[in-house]
């Protein structure tokens, strides 16, 4: 079943409402459907104009690789030239920065991926995961 636009719209708002919560205000939201066209795509009051790009990438990054984008960050973080290669392969869209997690249901089919951008990868993560999870999905480890 794909992800409804009112469960991407919740998750994305959460997440960023999360980021509110602890003072960091400069967040953006992308919720993708498992082929990694954006669902919604969500951007905070005075939010520079490459958020959403970013949050895009880290998103699209989750579902190139399977993974989440911080796994990726950590195998591939001391090796700016696999990124750079990758990122060129990919047409700019691999962007191995903690924030991109996939969802998944509870019977563990892929639904699509979510991303936050604007504050630390690991700020970026948790709010992401803790927004994708409180719609009842998941986000495998």
């Amino acid at each position: 079943m794909p992800l409804d636009l009112a469960t991407c719209l919740k998750i994305a708002q959460s997440a960023l409402d999360a980021g509110c919560a602890e003072n960091i205000g400069a967040l953006s939201a992308v919720v993708t459907d498992a082929s990694g066209a954006i669902r919604v795509a969500l951007r905070a009051d005075g939010v520079g104009a490459f958020g959403v790009d970013i949050a895009h990438g880290k998103a699209q990054t989750a579902l190139g690789f399977n993974r989440s984008s911080m796994q990726l960050s950590k195998i591939f973080g001391s090796n700016p030239s696999a990124v750079a290669a990758l990122s060129g392969v990919t047409g700019g869209k691999f962007l191995p920065l903690g924030g991109g997690v996939l969802i998944q249901d509870t019977a563990g089919n892929l639904l699509g991926a979510a991303a936050v951008a604007g504050s630390a990868p690991e700020n970026d993560e948790r709010f992401i995961v803790s927004a994708v999870r409180g719609q009842g999905l998941v986000v495998p480890d």
